[in-house]
């Protein structure tokens, strides 16, 4: 008898949190003979950055020209990112029907039919921000669905996003030990709704209930990255025994240098981010309670 299809839709959705361990997340899944990912990470589905984002501006690319893929493929594998095989031309086609269309959530589960027997999910730290009608949505269209939250110490988390909007040009290096500057940044709705892991975590556990809700700290993956590991794959339902072609300790996003931060930076790190430590150490439990003595 033939095998029938997993349920449409992702398998699960990481939701972030961004600066905390989702591209390393995304690499150990990639490469897993259990999952078929989506081969662009953070599709950004539900947000205007869709339309011109990196799977849209792919999927145009392969359109134009399908015979692409090998010198596609040879840039891949330099990177450090899996070969495109059919199923990702699949994915692809089937992003190129959206383009400047309405969407629904049946346009969001079919960007996962190509997995067939394979588990999938999108891994979209953007996510963490959607309002709460979006999210109980999610939860009620995918029955099944697991969420994963990943957790860092908001205080770091902060400063790793405010050092890499420097990074990029968004915002002059000469401002990154300027308290004003920070705390203006840090008053942008969107950069501030990203830095409040507790307030993620209940609109996203409200809808999908304790069951179907899960965090990880980057902590732990630092420290422990196989167990990690095993323990993500099992609960997604993969088998962790099986060899995803990369060590577990493999992070291309990790740089080891640390940016000391001056007094009048500490001041407002601990204005803003005190009474949130001290919540994630009530909520979350686990390494979360060691970040109320870290320094800011």
């Amino acid at each position: 008898m033939a095998e029938t299809a997993r349920e449409d839709g992702p398998d699960f959705i990481c939701i972030g949190l961004q600066k905390a361990g989702t591209q390393w997340l995304y690499d150990q899944l990639q490469f897993h003979p259990d999952f078929w990912m989506t081969p662009i990470k953070e599709l950004n589905f539900f947000f205007p950055q869709f339309q011109n984002g990196s799977a849209v501006l792919a999927a145009q690319r392969f359109h134009a020209n399908p015979k692409k893929i090998k010198k596609v493929n040879l840039r891949r594998l330099k990177d450090g990112v899996r070969p495109l095989e059919k199923p990702d031309l699949v994915f692809f086609e089937i992003v190129y029907d959206m383009i400047n269309k309405t969407r629904d959530m049946d346009d969001y589960a079919r960007l996962f039919s190509p997995k067939g027997q394979l588990l999938s999910g999108d891994v979209t730290p953007r996510f963490s921000v959607l309002d709460g009608e979006t999210v109980q949505a999610l939860a009620d269209r995918f029955p099944r669905t697991k969420v994963i939250l990943m957790l860092r110490d908001p205080v770091e988390r902060a400063w790793s996003h405010w050092r890499m909007v420097i990074s990029r040009g968004q915002i002059p290096a000469e401002a990154e030990q300027d308290a004003p500057s920070l705390r203006r940044f840090f008053r942008r709705p969107f950069n501030r709704s990203l830095s409040y892991p507790t307030e993620i975590a209940k609109r996203w556990r409200d809808a999908f209930g304790e069951d179907r809700f899960h965090f990880f700290f980057l902590d732990e993956v630092t420290s422990d990255p196989a167990s990690v590991r095993e323990r993500f794959i099992s609960l997604l339902g993969g088998d962790p025994s099986k060899s995803s072609f990369l060590d577990p300790g493999y992070n291309r996003k990790a740089k080891p240098f640390v940016s000391s931060r001056t007094e009048p930076v500490q001041r407002l790190m601990r204005h803003l981010f005190e009474a949130e430590r001290k919540a994630c150490a009530e909520t979350f439990g686990g390494p979360a309670r060691e970040w109320l003595n870290a320094p800011y």
